[in-house]
């Protein structure tokens, strides 16, 4: 599939970004089954698949006839905008430096640039993350990287550099447990690192170069000694039974090679790349015998797009200039409110924490992009209901295929530009799109209504603008989209409908949509100013006796005796009602009033 010059032809690069696609999703649950760091959140895989599908989209969309590295950008600029989670956005930013690697004006264009590439994907992929830890996808470019130049020095075909790339990586996951003690203490290889091994798999498959889930993995199985249930270390090297080791099964994903306590992986001369990648939910047993435990570095995962020409933006962001110093402040101010902190891409950046303020991480990326650009597409996930409905890491037995039991029959996304109540949107198990500074794009309500992993979404909007989004964005579900096969739009014209809508789904196990409507159609809401002359009518043209719940959601700018007030005279109206007091969040001075 290349030329006499070795070089990348772009209708290999559309076949990698296809091969890539479908070698994920085959994959997805047995990643997301292995996913323990930094949260058990088992959702790896579906984020990296998720990812590309973003990426492979943004390439479907160029015309025929686009050169190489044209048709890498896309690739990379649409798994950047489209990157979910951790290893997501790490691997977004590994295919940005891959496809934005700049070479010597008298390198050949073949293997030692593609060397190249691959030592800028992992640079790229250490630099976007304010904390690097070993034993992670990190580690697996690293390796590929160090293992694609070892090849191009020695002279190796463009070919041969690739699959060297791949068994690099693929071996630095197997050395995964051992740098990571929650891998080691769970069982499992990574799951970032084993989803960038198949990534670079599928780059070596449409070159021609046999797969690591090939057919003829049983019969390399027997010809090194072993069996398709168990491979002693790699050829020539003694077994130890203290250390883990791979072994085989034919087939493609459903009988992948697994980690027992039976042997060893020579940790100096390393596994055969002839095996296959392993089965990272299969590593050694934890030597205890027990579980690994779930590590929670922050209640919410905050993410969002930080681009010029968006909300406060005044001007255009400057690449050379502007562009590193911005990516690293902005790395900086996230590590003062949180973890797993990842920043990624040029120009149009992508930013990841897992934070207990998710209020804080935002006003603190907006400060450091003030005047330069703007944030959108910010979307709030509460982590431990995340982990709760996929399921605690717990001895993880092999991942059946995914199926149509595994997703949920419904989700909720809600919008508001109200940061004060996106933690408790988030902790009631909505996925939160916070459109603080203008209305959501239709895209953006769809990506939300993707992270829901349901199959059919309902959305409360907030507003009457994000509904004409959420509308919108219905109509652009398609196959491909995750497993999202509808979007509901309620009619939720204000945040004060979204929350009792929300409150009144909590109180059902069946039935929340249902639930949600009858809430909604009960809702009355008004906004006022702060000020007595007017709030008193509006509560007196608001209330009615039968009313049971009077919500207040001030702005910060309201004084707490105006709230006294209002408290006093819903009570003198409607003696016995349940008054609540949220927080916008926003900075003004207005009241905002709903009964039901």
């Amino acid at each position: 599939m290349t030329d006499g010059k070795e070089h990348i032809e772009p209708a290999l690069v559309r076949a990698w970004v296809t091969e890539t696609v479908r070698t994920l999703g085959e994959a997805r649950a047995r990643i997301d089954s292995a996913n323990v760091f930094p949260v058990a959140d088992a959702d790896t895989g579906t984020n990296m698949l998720l990812t590309v599908t973003e990426g492979a989209r943004a390439v479907s969309a160029l015309p025929d006839g686009e050169p190489t590295d044209t048709v890498l950008v896309a690739f990379a600029r649409g798994a950047l905008l489209g990157a979910r989670g951790n290893s997501g956005v790490i691997l977004s930013e590994f295919l940005r430096g891959f496809a934005g690697a700049v070479t010597f004006a008298d390198q050949p264009v073949g293997s030692l640039r593609v060397a190249t590439r691959f030592e800028a994907a992992a640079r790229a992929s250490y630099a976007a993350v304010a904390a690097p830890v070993p034993g992670t996808i990190l580690t697996a470019a690293s390796g590929g990287a160090s293992a694609a130049r070892a090849a191009a020095d020695a002279g190796a075909d463009l070919t041969g550099v690739v699959v060297a790339a791949r068994d690099g990586s693929h071996r630095a996951m197997l050395r995964s447990p051992s740098e990571l003690e929650v891998l080691s203490r769970a069982g499992v290889l990574d799951a970032g690192a084993y989803g960038l091994v198949l990534v670079l798999d599928a780059l070596c498959r449409v070159l021609g170069a046999d797969g690591l889930d090939g057919a003829g993995l049983e019969a390399e199985a027997a010809a090194r000694g072993g069996s398709p249930g168990a491979q002693p270390g790699a050829a020539g090297h003694a077994a130890d039974p203290a250390d883990p080791v791979m072994s085989v099964a034919g087939g493609t994903m459903d009988a992948m090679a697994t980690l027992t306590t039976d042997a060893s992986v020579d940790r100096e001369a390393e596994p055969s790349p002839a095996v296959g990648p392993g089965d990272p939910a299969q590593a050694a047993a934890p030597a205890d015998g027990g579980t690994a435990s779930v590590g929670l570095d922050g209640e919410f995962e905050v993410m969002f797009v930080v681009e010029a020409g968006v909300g406060d933006a005044l001007r255009t962001v400057s690449l050379e200039t502007d562009g590193p110093d911005l990516a690293d402040a902005l790395r900086s101010a996230l590590q003062e409110v949180g973890d797993s902190v990842v920043v990624v891409g040029d120009g149009v950046w992508q930013a990841h924490v897992h934070t207990d303020d998710p209020g804080r991480a935002v006003a603190a990326a907006r400060q450091v992009a003030a005047g330069r650009a703007g944030l959108r597409q910010v979307c709030v996930r509460h982590l431990a209901t995340q982990v709760a409905a996929r399921g605690v890491h717990a001895g993880l037995p092999e991942a059946p295929p995914h199926t149509d039991q595994q997703v949920p029959a419904h989700g909720v996304v809600t919008i508001t530009s109200a940061p004060g109540l996106v933690p408790d949107l988030a902790r009631s198990g909505a996925v939160v799109l916070l459109a603080a500074d203008r209305a959501p794009e239709p895209e953006e309500v769809l990506r939300v209504a993707v992270d829901t992993s349901a199959r059919l979404v309902t959305v409360l909007p907030g507003s009457d603008a994000a509904a004409a989004a959420a509308r919108a964005a219905a109509l652009l579900v398609e196959p491909g989209a995750g497993d999202l096969q509808a979007v509901e739009v309620l009619d939720a014209p204000t945040d004060l409908h979204v929350v009792a809508a929300l409150a009144a789904a909590q109180l059902v196990e069946e039935g929340q949509a249902e639930a949600m409507r009858a809430a909604l159609a009960e809702v009355r809401a008004v906004q006022v100013a702060a000020d007595g002359s007017l709030v008193r009518p509006a509560l007196e043209e608001l209330l009615r006796p039968d009313d049971e719940v009077l919500t207040i959601m001030p702005g910060r700018r309201v004084d707490p005796l105006v709230i006294d007030v209002v408290v006093g005279i819903a009570r003198q109206r409607v003696p016995g009602i349940e008054v609540v007091v949220l927080d916008s969040g926003r900075d003004h001075a207005d009241l905002e009033l709903g009964a039901e």
